[in-house]
């Protein structure tokens, strides 16, 4: 057995068609069709029932499977670490970002990053908190940038930054320059969708004043997108809370509309999540400072702060 087999099989289970992963492969259906027969034929297992549509796996398969993903896992770990022996910063970093921290971070230090390091291509993939997690522990992904802490004993935490939290405000009644969590009026407030812990770090915001989100209309809404929450929050005339770094790029007939909130402030913690065993030491570090450096003196510092986890 060796790791093309490895590479062929797994190139099967992520397409579910023979064809389609030969052309993955750069070989022909024949080629690999015949690598995996060898191999199955070497260690006596049948690993795919080729005679379903798509093809499936058998049981015994997926056993061997999740060990072979180890493997080359494993076999990438090496490299990475053999390339940072030699002081060298090439190859791949897949990076997992939430999307109420996308949109408004990536601009700030992606072109800064990519440009530093030419010899490593960046791919990025916009995914909630649970995904980032499930990709990190099966090392579909490098890194997660999201809300902190997450506190998962297979993965390590750093910290990149803390932003407030605002009030976007497009009630009829006249708002206040500032506001406190316990005024704030949750009958009118609109939320992201499940799965987003910009929502629940909004619930927790309700909890510290022992209320709860109702939106007193008869439709409901959901969106993942930050853009789509805040246009229905003014069309609808209602209120939703928002990051800072959200606010910087808003219309300036829109920044009006923007309530701090008295202390102490809601704030959320910003960070970089990876695998304990993560081997890129070196590009992490690089990818810390590139994001510390590019949001310097964007975010104002409160003096007493509530720090909202995300779950």
């Amino acid at each position: 057995m060796n790791l093309q087999q490895f590479q062929y099989i797994l190139a099967v289970v992520n397409l579910k068609n023979f064809e389609a992963a030969a052309d993955r492969c750069f070989v022909t259906q024949s080629t690999l069709s015949t690598m995996i027969g060898r191999l199955e034929d070497e260690i006596g297992i049948k690993i795919f029932n080729r005679k379903t549509k798509p093809v499936s796996i058998t049981p015994e398969g997926e056993v061997l499977i999740n060990r072979l993903r180890i493997i080359l896992n494993e076999v990438d770990a090496l490299k990475n670490v053999i390339q940072e022996l030699k002081g060298e910063m090439k190859g791949e970093l897949k990076l997992g970002i939430i999307p109420t921290i996308a949109p408004y971070l990536l601009p700030l230090f992606i072109a800064k990053f990519a440009e530093k390091f030419p010899d490593i291509v960046v791919v990025v993939k916009e995914m909630t908190t649970p995904q980032i997690q499930e990709s990190l522990k099966s090392r579909l992904i490098d890194v997660g940038i999201l809300a902190l802490p997450i506190e998962d004993k297979e993965l390590k935490e750093l910290p990149l930054y803390s932003e407030p939290f605002l009030v976007y405000d497009f009630r009829e009644e006249k708002t206040q320059h500032k506001i406190s969590i316990d005024s704030l009026d949750y009958s009118k407030i609109w939320l992201l969708q499940e799965g987003h812990c910009l929502r629940s770090q909004v619930y927790r915001i309700c909890e510290l004043s022992n209320q709860s989100p109702k939106n007193n209309v008869n439709f409901e809404f959901e969106s993942g997108s930050m853009d789509s929450l805040l246009r229905i929050t003014k069309s609808s005339k209602g209120i939703t809370i928002i990051p800072f770094l959200a606010s910087i790029d808003l219309p300036d007939n829109e920044k009006p509309n923007l309530i701090e909130f008295m202390d102490p402030v809601p704030v959320r913690s910003v960070g970089l999540l990876t695998h304990k065993h993560f081997v890129k030491k070196k590009l992490l570090k690089e990818l810390q400072l590139t994001i510390a450096e590019s949001i310097k003196g964007l975010i104002p510092e409160s003096r007493e702060v509530t720090v909202v986890n995300p779950l």
